[in-house]
């Protein structure tokens, strides 16, 4: 009897000494250890390799000044996998699927394109981890239900709208110069032809008309397209008195060029994000980036008084660091709101999913995503946070689509180029300098003198 009494406590010991080994055991101190750990997938190589490094370098950057304190609430270090989607949706799904089945990962981050995004969340709904997506902006990423894939940043076409929104609010300065209201104005709009590019065309058109604008045209092209002639040649028979324009870095460099060729003119152009808020797109084209207004998920080169204090001495050692590396200053949309939401989440959301559950894995961190609700000033994206779920779907105003884990309060700036660096224009609160509505006349497209 006393035999088998001290085989049963021995049995008891061993499997007490197995549970202590799992994700969440405790050390001899008696606290828990925490293991956070994440996968990134950016294009590193491929046609988005430009901005998918400068992606990847921005979230490598968030983490590392992370573990320099500790690592999450000043005691866990973050660990992280990078795999390479070379810009390819295909291999973004099966590098993604390797992440979570190798490498034990319960959450993914990045992606850069709304078609690798939609893969990548495909992936992630069927292995029920969590998708931080910080990229992929095409509003049919949200829009399945699916419960596992969350964005921060503003929908796509929700960036669309805000162009049409910046054009009204400068009515008065519209009729000065032109003669006739904002509402009166011919507007033309063209874009790359994947998901991302038309739903910004799309909120672009749908906001348009809602407010009674003439829509003159509207036009799809390939991202891959090697003359834009064509499209040219029409935007100077519908003579607009605004451009609404979505392309990536190639695309937009090629319209450039031929634009300026064939002697297309007009008042006011604005483009949104994509391939013209980035430094690939400036090498590219020069001193014509001067004066083009962008449309971006974040406010880049910012007022600070619209940060916290605290979010404030952030940027302010973000920009020193990353200009010290990288030669140049963080300024397009690429770098800031990676970097931006990478903070976002392993000083806000991963301390609310450990100190809620004790642990860091993909139920822990979506339940905390779901919940929280943070202060615009209290991220560097410049919008406050709360996401869409399941159970409280959000649906958008302009297209009327329906989002699960969308963060509802997310908004658009307007940012604007000045010797060749992006600075943010609007809104009033993160503005740091004023907005030129119209292209002077020292711009090879510009319609006005």
């Amino acid at each position: 009897m006393k035999r088998a009494f001290s085989l049963l406590l021995v049995l008891l010991f061993v499997m007490v000494s197995v549970v202590g080994c799992g994700e969440n055991s405790s050390d001899q101190s008696g606290s828990k250890k925490v293991e956070v750990k994440v996968g990134i997938e950016e294009p590193l190589t491929g046609a988005q390799a430009p901005l998918g490094n400068a992606e990847c370098n921005a979230i490598k950057m968030a983490i590392e000044m992370i573990n320099e304190k500790g690592g999450v609430m000043g005691k866990y270090p973050v660990k992280y996998e990078v795999v390479d989607t070379q810009s390819d949706p295909s291999i973004g799904s099966s590098e993604s699927e390797r992440l979570i089945t190798t490498k034990g990962v319960p959450v993914l981050m990045g992606s850069y394109s709304s078609a690798i995004a939609m893969a990548v969340s495909e992936v992630a709904e069927r292995n029920k981890v969590v998708l931080w997506e910080m990229s992929g902006a095409a509003d049919d990423l949200l829009t399945k239900g699916y419960k596992w894939t969350f964005r921060n940043e503003a929908n796509a076409s929700a960036w669309g709208a805000e162009s049409i929104k910046f054009i009204l609010g400068n009515d008065e300065a519209i009729k000065a110069k032109l003669g006739k209201g904002a509402k009166d104005l011919k507007v033309a709009i063209i874009h790359e032809d994947g998901p991302y590019g038309t739903a910004v065309a799309n909120g672009n058109a749908a906001t348009a008309k809602k407010n009674g604008m003439n829509v003159v045209l509207k036009e799809a092209y390939s991202a891959k397209a090697v003359d834009l002639s064509s499209i040219i040649m029409k935007l100077k028979v519908a003579q607009p008195d605004v451009l609404l324009i979505t392309s990536y870095v190639n695309d937009g460099i090629l319209f450039n060029r031929q634009a300026k060729e064939l002697g297309f003119k007009v008042p006011i152009l604005i483009t949104h994000s994509g391939g013209h808020s980035v430094q690939a797109f400036v090498d590219g084209v020069g001193t014509d980036a001067n004066f083009l207004l962008t449309v971006d998920p974040v406010p880049t080169n910012p007022n600070l008084a619209g940060y916290s204090d605290e979010n404030a001495e952030l940027f302010k050692q973000f920009d020193k660091r990353w200009t010290e590396k990288y030669g140049s200053h963080p300024y397009h949309h690429v770098e800031m709101r990676q970097f931006a939401q990478t903070m976002l989440f392993f000083n806000k959301i991963a301390p609310a999913a450990i100190e809620k559950s004790g642990t860091f894995n993909a139920e822990s961190v979506a339940e905390a995503i779901r919940t929280i609700k943070v202060d615009s000033k209290d991220s560097l994206m410049g919008t406050a946070v709360e996401f869409s779920t399941p159970e409280n779907p959000w649906k958008d105003p302009w297209l009327g689509n329906t989002h699960v884990g969308q963060n509802i309060k997310a908004t658009a700036f307007i940012n604007q180029y000045f010797d060749k660096q992006l600075t943010c224009v609007w809104p009033q609160n993160f503005a740091n300098k004023e907005a030129v509505l119209f292209l002077p006349a020292s711009h090879p497209l510009a319609a006005t003198k």
